[in-house]
């Protein structure tokens, strides 16, 4: 059976502000929610929604990704995919945590000065400082494109 073998979803959500009732506890496998500094109440909220709710020290003022990274590690969780907004994208890049990029381009345009960005974060300040991937591959999935490369 499929349904056997969900991955875990992991939430980084440092004062555990996600609902209970949230849709992603209704689904099948299992949830983590990951916390930096959640009150006794939003704790057991998420306990009673079916979340195991592991407190991860702080960084930044959210959680310290390097000490979740070894939290899941301690778990044998050695592969994680991430699918997040720019900031949490661009932290895993500033810090260096990154081994693999898969990128989804769609053919829709979407703009704006105030558009978030896929990658937050410090950034490169010239091309040259650029974060270049290695063993590029595309591949094309419908209607989008599908850009996989290596950091390292």
């Amino acid at each position: 059976n499929t349904l056997d073998k969900q991955p875990l979803r992991v939430i980084i959500d440092s004062s555990g502000r996600t609902p209970p009732a949230s849709e992603l506890f209704r689904e099948p496998g299992p949830v983590m929610v990951a916390v930096a500094s959640a009150s006794e109440e939003r704790t057991a909220g998420l306990c009673a929604a079916g979340a195991q709710v592991v407190p991860v020290p702080a960084g930044n003022g959210t959680v310290d990704l390097q000490a979740l990274l070894k939290a899941l590690g301690e778990r044998e969780i050695t592969s994680v995919m991430v699918e997040g907004g720019g900031r949490l994208v661009g932290s895993l890049f500033d810090l260096g945590l990154v081994d693999k990029v898969i990128a989804y381009i769609a053919p829709v345009v979407l703009g704006g000065r105030e558009s978030p960005s896929p990658v937050a974060g410090a950034g490169a300040a010239t091309m040259e400082e650029a974060l270049r991937l290695k063993r590029t591959r595309v591949d094309v999935i419908g209607q989008d494109v599908v850009m996989t490369g290596y950091v390292r």
